[in-house]
């Protein structure tokens, strides 16, 4: 679990001083572990290092807790220690640490929220989506866009470096294949079972002409004219294959970055692993291992020996390497880039876990380098019908029609507040509906509601003053309080989301602090009568504490969207 004390010098300070009572008093060597008390009214933070010392110190857990309590040297910012249930130390930090905090945000901007690095400075790399290019990304794959970009952006803002890559499976039989397709449709040829169908085959057939000049793709590839409509030669398949591979990838990476999100690398199959010679040096490399044996006259790696559930062709007997293969020599491409690598795949590939970990050792790579998250699937519904889809059959609902008829935001959103081990029921009339009770508008309600009170502010020309000369110690309504509090949750569930790769415990913090601010607005008033023209002083005072909270409290519920790459607008 995430260290909250990476995320804020106080709990750093809270947490050495445990450590040292800890060590003090020869209590059992157990990490403090702070976290929120589940009932406010007990404090800020809570540590339950009493209940799990209790056993190996033989002593009941209330009695190791107040020992810690009678000995806690705490720093003067904790206001009060107090022991709560069966053994929780509770801890209420002093206010001036919630003031402290509204100008820790306003200095740190877009910064608030990023954390040092736990431990050294790593890259890592993150591929996801690496969709087939032989046809647009489904809505599912929409799923995977955002939920990869965002898991990148926390772990960048957790301090590490990451590389966003797409891997292009442009090699290959069904690149053969994709290209026969398109020139029998440029034909005017019938398909059989075996060729892709549907809108895209014929639209790329009449880009790929429209690029030559109008030529047939027979043309075009060199070939001498068929003499039956229906064979293709195998290298016209693989040619105008290769083409049409590059057409599709161009419009997978529009559609993405339209999403908002950029890949760093673009790693081409045929180019990176085939024509470069990786394939065969990664067996040569697992050659030398000790890892490979022959049968049959074909070539196994010993992934069986690593926890996979048999071994694993590499080469065939015919001497073509497998897929396989290929996925080896990738793996070791990335390893030699990264510091780590994540996988974020569907859950038609919970088959490919144990083997691409067994080749990970095989290779020598720590197993813990490798880690490799499955996504349930999305099922596409309207008015809570399922909407049928299937690539081959032309029947597919493009991810890029859905941004069309739902938008961007929506999109994102929806996906990232739902779990990776929960099936998402994706309803285009639901989550196209614009109301408060749609969540992503809900929140950016907030934002754009605290914009609006801050324009208006400025425009009745409400003099607000610098921050420093804000008197904050009069935000002490429960409702400032209640804000404040959820305010300096931020980087504690940044470290958490990114950690845990969960991007739903940053959406739904962004609505629980939307909530929280609505609450706050709703019970106090922000221009105070009399603050507009100076007229009353403390109506001044006020006005100016809860001006600069609600920037603050903009601000937060802004990086939270960030990092989420969903739009925080200023209206709505």
């Amino acid at each position: 679990m995430a260290r909250p004390e990476r995320t804020d010098p106080v709990l750093a300070a809270l947490d050495a001083c445990l450590r040292d009572t800890f060590t003090a008093r020869s209590l059992p060597d157990v990490e403090p572990e702070l976290e929120r008390p589940k009932i406010a009214e007990h404090g800020d933070w809570a540590t339950s290092a009493a209940l799990r010392m209790a056993k190996q110190a033989g002593r009941p857990p209330r009695d190791v807790a107040q020992e810690i309590v009678d000995h806690l040297q705490v720093p003067d910012v904790v206001a009060e220690v107090s022991i709560a249930g069966p053994g929780f130390v509770n801890f209420r930090f002093a206010h001036r640490y919630h003031e402290d905090l509204v100008r820790r945000i306003v200095a740190s901007g877009a910064g608030f929220g990023q954390l040092e690095p736990d431990g050294r400075r790593e890259t890592i790399n993150i591929e996801f989506v690496s969709a087939n290019p032989t046809g647009p990304l489904h809505v599912g794959a929409g799923r995977w866009a955002a939920t990869g970009d965002a898991i990148a952006a926390l772990v960048e803002a957790s301090g590490h470096e990451v590389v966003r890559e797409y891997y292009v499976n442009d090699a290959g039989e069904q690149i053969r294949r994709f290209g026969e397709s398109v020139v029998l449709v440029d034909r005017g040829a019938p398909l059989g079972d075996e060729h892709y169908r549907g809108a895209v085959v014929g639209d790329i057939a009449a880009r790929l002409r429209a690029a030559h000049d109008g030529r047939t793709l027979d043309e075009v590839a060199g070939a001498v004219a068929p003499t039956e409509a229906s064979v293709v030669d195998p290298d016209v398949g693989a040619t105008i294959g290769s083409w049409a591979v590059e057409v599709v990838r161009g419009d997978i990476e529009s559609v993405l970055e339209r999403m908002g999100v950029h890949y760093d690398v673009w790693y081409s199959e045929q180019q990176g692993l085939h024509e470069s010679g990786a394939i065969e040096a990664t067996l040569d490399a697992l050659r030398a291992s000790g890892t490979t044996y022959e049968q049959d006259g074909a070539l196994f790696l010993s992934t069986s020996a690593h926890g996979d559930d048999k071994d694993r062709v590499l080469v065939r007997s015919d001497g073509r390497p497998t897929y396989f293969a290929a996925d080896c020599a990738y793996l070791r491409d990335k390893w030699e880039r990264s510091d780590r690598l994540f996988y974020l795949l569907g859950a038609d590939h919970h088959g490919y876990v144990a083997r691409v970990l067994a080749a990970a050792e095989c290779l020598g790579i720590p197993r813990e380098r490798v880690e490799i998250r499955i996504g349930q699937l999305v099922n596409l519904l309207r008015g809570g019908e399922p909407v049928r889809m299937s690539k081959r059959s032309g029947t597919t609902i493009d991810l890029s029609e859905v941004l069309d008829e739902v938008g961007v935001d929506v999109t994102r959103y929806h996906f990232l507040r739902q779990g990776l081990d929960t099936t998402v029921d994706f309803d285009l009339d639901v989550v196209a509906q614009q109301s408060m009770d749609n969540p992503v508008y809900y929140v950016q309600y907030a934002h754009a509601r605290i914009s609006s009170l801050i324009r208006t502010a400025d425009d009745r020309g409400f003099d607000h003053g610098p921050l420093e000369d804000a008197d904050l110690t009069i935000l002490v309504h429960p409702a400032e309080l209640e804000l404040l509090r959820a305010m300096a949750q931020l980087p504690a569930v940044v470290a958490e989301a990114a950690e845990l790769r969960a991007t739903q415990r940053l959406a739904r913090y962004a609505e629980e602090l939307a909530a929280t601010f609505h609450r706050f607005y709703g019970e106090c008033r922000v221009l105070v009568e009399g603050a507009e023209d100076g007229s009353d002083p403390e109506a001044v005072r006020v006005s100016r504490a809860r001006y600069w909270l609600a920037v603050a409290s903009r601000q937060v519920l802004a990086n939270a969207l960030d990092l989420l790459r969903v739009d925080a607008p200023d209206r709505m």
